[in-house]
């Protein structure tokens, strides 16, 4: 008769462990979607004032504009390498603004010819291969952590 109150312990016990383990990997795994989200918003936005800055010659509106902003997070998310991927694309994407600029002269209407920053800029985040790029960087940042 002593042995079944001890396996209703036991029994308990497993249940409150497996609980308490599931509550736990519930939370890493919560964590990890949320600094997820931190690292793909830091490098959109990163890609955002490089580009802006870059597309509007380094202005000092855009200068001052960029200045005065205060969104993102304070402690740094991006590796060395994501700065450097980062600032090549923006390179590349201010080309290809310069070139369309071009290639616009005498083309299009009055008023519509130029850089188009803005626009390329908005087609570029909300296009989705920012995410994937960036999801994808934090994976391989995911996989060298110790």
């Amino acid at each position: 008769m002593m042995k079944k109150p001890i396996f209703n312990c036991l029994a308990i016990l497993a249940l409150v462990g497996f609980q308490m383990q599931c509550t736990t990997e519930n939370e890493e795994s919560s964590e990890d979607e949320m600094y997820k989200s931190i690292y793909v918003d830091e490098f959109k936005l990163l890609y955002f004032r490089l580009l802006l800055r870059k597309s509007y010659n380094n202005s000092e509106a855009v200068q001052e504009i960029l200045a005065l902003d205060h969104s993102g997070i304070t402690e740094p998310v991006l590796s060395m390498e994501d700065m450097k991927l980062i600032d090549s694309l923006t390179t590349l994407d201010n080309s290809i603004l310069k070139a369309d600029s071009a290639n616009r002269i005498g083309r299009v209407a009055e008023g519509a010819e130029g850089k188009q920053q803005l626009g390329y800029i908005l087609e570029t985040l909300s296009g989705g291969w920012l995410d994937s790029l960036a999801k994808k960087r934090f994976r391989e940042l995911e996989v060298s952590l110790p």
